[in-house]
């Protein structure tokens, strides 16, 4: 496509991803384009819970809710926020979200120029179809083809998550209130995964922590949603509860940001918070199963990532779970069963020796 001139535009809608990850991986995309067309007035459209993770970034001068549970429902509640968007008369709509619903509200609110890739049977609905890179293209680098077929100059690849000194405040009171033992490495483990087959086990979870207290006098915290505090629980029931800290299910994803600035390592699956960690320069053992690393890996400027996977030649699977493979005994995908409590240890007491090296 012809770049388009920043002088032509006024008005830009964003629509973003639906998964916290991705929302991290497109964070140095949104920079560019702000960076690029620093006169027009930038809005974000997104699921309320991206909102959240988003909340006070400088890329975005608005923020608007796809409320498609609720007020948004069904085709009219497209009509309607399509409606309210066309009200905003956008100049370009920039579409990192590949699916057919993120483009046909981009045409339906006439936006005048529509840019995003040509996945699912969309191109008729963009002006600027673009074509998907090469499938082993990590997912950062395909959010910043689209930035640079904007015209925008890519000065700063990596990912970053904003947080508020309000923000790391909370964060601190959280810890300060934990009263946890010892003043050992503090470690954040998140045990959770968008769906259950992707996650490691969680006894093994609960092994690791314990080990990390006993072995490396390691403080552990473990973060998740509302809807993980059943897992979360059965991982702290291995974990010497001196050790060990739950700070609550309704923790906001900002405050659990906080919290990861604040760890010297970060322990978890291929997920949101694993990207919000590397993101804030935290050092990250990854341990990915279904997932590819070389599509999906925390990509980190100021911190040394760790990704364990077993590179099965069928990986990236397509998470058909479990049409496409056997599940182990434990109900996980062998390529997951087969990473070792002995080698995410070795891993993790690796970065926290570096940790503590690099300290003058």
């Amino acid at each position: 496509m012809t770049p388009i001139d920043p002088a032509s535009v006024r008005r830009i809608l964003i629509r973003v991803n639906n998964w916290i990850g991705d929302v991290v991986m497109i964070s140095p995309a949104m920079r560019a384009i702000r960076a690029h067309y620093r006169e027009a007035r930038i809005a974000i459209l997104a699921k309320s819970w991206v909102l959240e993770s988003l909340a006070g970034d400088p890329s975005y001068d608005e923020m608007i809710e796809y409320d498609d549970g609720g007020r948004h429902r069904g085709a009219m509640g497209r009509i309607r926020l399509a409606t309210l968007l066309r009200r905003r008369r956008f100049d370009l709509a920039i579409l990192f979200q590949k699916a057919f619903d993120a483009a046909a509200l981009a045409w339906l609110a006439g936006a005048r120029r529509r840019v995003g890739y040509a996945t699912d049977r969309r191109s008729w609905l963009l002006t600027d179809p673009l074509t998907l890179p090469p499938p082993a293209t990590h997912h950062a680098e395909t959010f910043l083809g689209i930035a640079r077929a904007l015209g925008c100059p890519i000065l700063d690849p990596h990912p970053a998550f904003h947080l508020t000194q309000e923000d790391r405040r909370q964060a601190a009171a959280v810890l300060d209130r934990a009263g946890l033992a010892g003043h050992g490495p503090l470690v954040a483990i998140h045990a959770g995964a968008s769906k259950e087959p992707r996650a490691w086990h969680p006894d093994r979870f609960g092994l690791l922590g314990r080990r990390l207290v006993e072995r490396h006098a390691a403080r552990i915290v473990l973060l998740g949603s509302a809807s993980e505090r059943g897992l979360m629980d059965r991982v702290a029931s291995s974990i010497p509860r001196p050790g060990a800290f739950l700070p609550g299910p309704d923790l906001p994803l900002k405050i659990t940001g906080g919290i990861l600035e604040r760890s010297a390592l970060f322990v978890g699956n291929d997920s949101g918070p694993m990207h919000i960690a590397a993101a804030l320069g935290v050092p990250t053992v990854a341990i990915f199963g279904p997932g590819s690393p070389g599509r999906t890996a925390p990509v980190a400027a100021r911190a040394p990532v760790v990704a364990i996977s077993r590179d099965y030649p069928c990986s990236p699977c397509r998470q058909d779970f479990f049409r496409e493979c056997p599940p182990s005994p434990s109900g996980r995908p062998f390529c997951l069963e087969e990473i070792s409590v002995e080698e995410v240890e070795r891993a993790a007491a690796g970065l926290l020796g570096r940790a503590r090296q690099s300290v003058p």
